[in-house]
């Protein structure tokens, strides 16, 4: 039990301990923490847009009027697939951000927010704030 005042209890004597988070690491985990709840918001929501626009396309074709929804379908496929992917890859950038590699948060953050952008925009531009702020960070503290 730590003594109030005293050292805490992982304290081992004659190491340096760990420096604190800079304010900027910890908004681009909230950030990430965010971007990955709407990640999986979105791939349920497009996932059900599948379901929706699937159903169109059958009855569209049953009816003899064409395929126009099964483009709406694909996409809203696509849509689900990347932001569950998304969902997937987010714990492996926190944990970047956390060990503070920058260099490969920011390649690997840029990627994603291509992706984020092309399919359902709100992911894509949270993840593009992050790339943006780790971006100023990394240039702003040498390396």
């Amino acid at each position: 039990m730590a003594t109030p005042g005293g050292p805490p209890e992982s304290y081992v004597p004659g190491a340096t301990p760990p420096p604190p988070p800079a304010p900027a690491d910890d908004s681009v985990r909230s950030l990430l923490s965010v971007a990955r709840s709407l990640a999986l918001l979105f791939a349920v929501l497009a996932g059900l847009l599948f379901l929706v626009f699937l159903a169109f396309a059958v009855l569209d074709l049953v009816l003899g009027r064409g395929a126009g929804d099964i483009v709406w379908a694909v996409y809203s496929l696509a849509s689900a697939a990347v932001n569950y992917v998304l969902w997937r890859e987010i714990p492996r950038l926190e944990q970047l951000a956390a060990s503070r590699q920058y260099a490969a948060l920011r390649e690997q953050t840029i990627i994603w927010a291509v992706l984020g952008i092309l399919f359902f925009v709100v992911v894509g531009v949270l993840l593009l704030v992050v790339w943006m702020k780790v971006e100023l960070q990394s240039t702003s503290t040498p390396a």
